[in-house]
C-alpha cells in the first residue's frame, strides 16, 4: 500500500479523478456567470461545454496511475485506454447525438401536435407542465484537450503529493 500525505484513508486516484471534476465545472460556472451575469445551478451538472470535465477526469486518474505505479505498467495501459475511449466517445458519439438532438428539438417545437405526442411519450404530466426536452451536446476537440491539459496537471500534483 501507498504512504499519502494526503491521508492514509483517501485514495489519490480518486482525490485526483474528483478534483478534476470540481475544477472543470467550477470552470464552467465561472464562465456562465461571466457571460450571462448569473448564477445557474444546472451548469454544474450539465454535460458539454469548455472544458471537458470528463476528459479531465480519465486523464488526471490515468496520470496519478501512471506516476505511482510507472507508464509501462498494466494498471496505466488500461487507465490510458480508458481514457482514449471516453474521450472518443465525448468527441464523435456525444457530440453526434446532440447534434440530432437540436435537430429534434427543432422539429418538435415547429409542430404543436409532435410536441403534444412527444411529451405523452416523456411523461404522463400534460404538455403544459413539462419543460421543453433537454437535449445535450458532446464535445469539440478544444474542450477535449483543454479538459485533458488540466486533468495531467491535478494528476501530477496528486501524484507527487501522494508519495
Amino acid at each position: 500500500m501507498l504512504h499519502t500525505d494526503i491521508g492514509a484513508a483517501l485514495s489519490p486516484y480518486l482525490i485526483s479523478f474528483g478534483l478534476a471534476y470540481l475544477v472543470t465545472e467550477g470552470a464552467k460556472i465561472v464562465g456562465v456567470i461571466v457571460k450571462y451575469r448569473e448564477f445557474r445551478w444546472r451548469e454544474f451538472f450539465k454535460s458539454g461545454g469548455m472544458p471537458s470535465s470528463h476528459s479531465a477526469n480519465v486523464t488526471a486518474l490515468a496520470v496519478t496511475i501512471g506516476m505511482l505505479h510507472g507508464f509501462g505498467s498494466a494498471l496505466f495501459g488500461l487507465a490510458a485506454g480508458f481514457a482514449a475511449i471516453v474521450m472518443y466517445d465525448a468527441m464523435h458519439v456525444r457530440r453526434a447525438v446532440g447534434e440530432q438532438g437540436e435537430v429534434l428539438r427543432k422539429i418538435i417545437e415547429h409542430d404543436a401536435k409532435l410536441e403534444a405526442e412527444v411529451s405523452k411519450l416523456l411523461s404522463k404530466k400534460p404538455a403544459s407542465k413539462l419543460r421543453k426536452p433537454y437535449f445535450t451536446r458532446g464535445h469539440r476537440g478544444i474542450e477535449v484537450a483543454v479538459g485533458s491539459v488540466i486533468g495531467a496537471v491535478i494528476g501530477w500534483v496528486v501524484a507527487v503529493l501522494s508519495v
